[in-house]
């Protein structure tokens, strides 16, 4: 299977706060559950995870309304961060679209 790998910096607004050393990055995977397609992320383990959410959209030309991402069993909100979510490198993410009906 192919894989397209992306990177996703944090906003440079927090210059203030001097940190020793650079924001850690961790490499999450986002799987389709209709397609089995997966594309991986490269994200800020502070960064919102909405950064990831609008990335994979835009990649797969899909509006965010039709899908959810899960990670483990619960869904994923655009302000969570791997930090709270206690994300490790290498975890997945599952992208679960939307089958419509009444």
């Amino acid at each position: 299977m192919v894989s397209s790998s992306t990177t996703l910096s944090a906003s440079t607004a927090t210059k203030k706060s001097r940190s020793p050393t650079p924001q850690k990055k961790i490499t999450l995977t986002v799987k389709s559950q209709q397609d089995g397609r997966e594309d991986v992320y490269k994200i800020g383990y502070n960064a919102h995870m909405k950064k990831l959410m609008d990335a994979c959209c835009t990649k797969r030309n899909i509006e965010k309304a039709t899908v959810r991402f899960i990670y483990g069993t619960k869904e994923l909100k655009p302000r969570q961060t791997p930090a709270q979510l206690t994300m490790k490198d290498g975890d997945f993410i599952d992208l679960v679209t939307y089958q419509g009906g009444g």
